[in-house]
């Protein structure tokens, strides 16, 4: 009987033991921060003070939605979110751990607002202390824009999650990769529409696709704006969301003026009367220039070289102008086939497309605009000519300016 009692209690304290033992599993715990006061994007780009870091020693919290991440090594320890009032560049002490399509709760108690190169930024995020995560694949659509709108107005522009349309890669088919993985070195390439506009895609050496070859067709990008003092960078949040397979265009004329020479590149002028000769705005971007400030009755032609617009796709003309001064009369602009590049314009037969382009208003600041696409299917053969034309008057006292003539096909 007593080793039986001994056996019995010996059990009776393993069952206690092992009861003991078994782990428990509380619930998980919600994770909270301090809300205070709530603010939009919009508001919280207002407190920056131009030339200062403002601390922020108060519980103010900001909602919204995070449109690129940490996933591809493009960025580090930093991210965009956005809400119905704009979008905002945020850095944290270390990574974030959050994910594009998040929606988030930021208490930004103890952080810096700043600008850095002209960056707006919202810096010292606590990733862990700072951030609740409330829902995920809360994903956003891009804004369609072109990059003349982008650049309009750096500052609205900036953390913008965009597409670009009918874009290309002035490096494309060069071979050339993002950036340079090796040795972890950043790269910029750039973009191009058919008026010519440039914008620069900035990718870090640590980008997971640095060493991918960049596409060389025409097509779409989407990507994040940043802004590194004067000027525009894009961020690729992925590579698979760039849909660039189309055919590169077969650039037939690019003139830009750049090199302050009006008739570089087989251009000609012609003065058919009077004395307003087209001549070059040497500046930060020449460009050409006719001006009748002594109110003359004129009539003088910016002449293109010979094209041969066969071949390739449907043919585009694209070109940017101003104007200043006086609000007329109207450059022309003008086509021929059977022009013979050195008579006067009147031996050949010319076709107006001025009504096809867009132009320029008088205002009080050199604006310039582009002219969008001008279709020139209709002149698909050899030896065609495009030129602009400007009649001066007794009357008038215009200035106009033509900038960044592109012909693709």
């Amino acid at each position: 009987m007593k080793n039986l009692t001994y056996i019995i209690s010996s059990l009776f304290v393993a069952s206690v033991f092992f009861t003991s033992c078994e782990k428990s599993f509380d619930d998980p715990t919600v994770k909270t921060v301090s809300v205070g006061s709530v603010k939009t994007i919009a508001e919280v780009r207002a407190m920056y003070v131009p030339g200062e870091t403002v601390r922020i020693t108060e519980d103010l919290s900001v909602y919204g939605v995070v449109t690129i991440d940490e996933t591809t090594g493009n960025l580090y320890k930093e991210s965009y979110i956005t809400d119905a009032t704009g979008n905002l560049y945020i850095r944290f002490i270390s990574g974030s751990n959050l994910f594009t399509g998040d929606s988030v709760l930021i208490n930004l108690n103890r952080a810096k607002i700043l600008k850095y190169n002209q960056m707006l930024q919202v810096d010292s995020l606590h990733p862990d202390n700072s951030v609740v995560k409330l829902s995920t694949q809360n994903f956003q659509s891009p804004e369609v824009i072109t990059i003349s709108s982008l650049l309009a107005d750096l500052e609205a522009s900036q953390g913008k999650l965009i597409q670009l349309d009918n874009i290309r890669f002035v490096e494309g088919g060069l071979g050339l990769s993002y950036a340079d993985g090796a040795t972890q070195t950043a790269g910029s390439r750039n973009l191009i529409n058919s008026s010519g506009d440039l914008i620069e895609v900035r990718t870090s050496g640590y980008a997971n696709f640095a060493d991918d070859t960049i596409p060389s067709g025409v097509g779409s990008f989407i990507g994040i704006v940043a802004q590194y003092n004067s000027d525009l960078q894009l961020l690729i949040r992925d590579p698979r969301e760039l849909n660039m397979t189309g055919a590169a265009p077969i650039t037939v004329i690019s003139k830009d003026f750049e090199d302050g020479n009006l008739t570089s590149g087989g251009w000609t002028t012609q003065t058919v009367s009077g004395s307003c000769p087209w001549g070059i705005f040497s500046g930060a971007n020449s460009a050409a220039k006719i001006t009748n400030n002594g109110n003359f009755v004129c009539e003088t032609w910016l002449i293109s070289p010979s094209m041969d617009l066969t071949g390739g796709g449907a043919a585009t003309l694209e070109f940017k102008n101003t104007i200043r001064y006086d609000s007329g009369p109207q450059l022309e602009l003008m086509i021929s086939s059977d022009y013979d590049g050195t008579s006067l314009p009147a031996t050949a037969t010319w076709t107006s497309l001025t009504s096809a382009a867009i132009w320029d208003v008088n205002s009080s600041i050199w604006n310039f605009v582009s002219s969008g696409p001008i279709d020139l299917s209709a002149f698909n053969q050899a030896g065609i000519y495009v030129a602009f034309k400007f009649t001066g008057t007794n009357s008038t006292s215009v200035t106009w300016e033509v900038d960044d003539i592109n012909i693709n096909k």
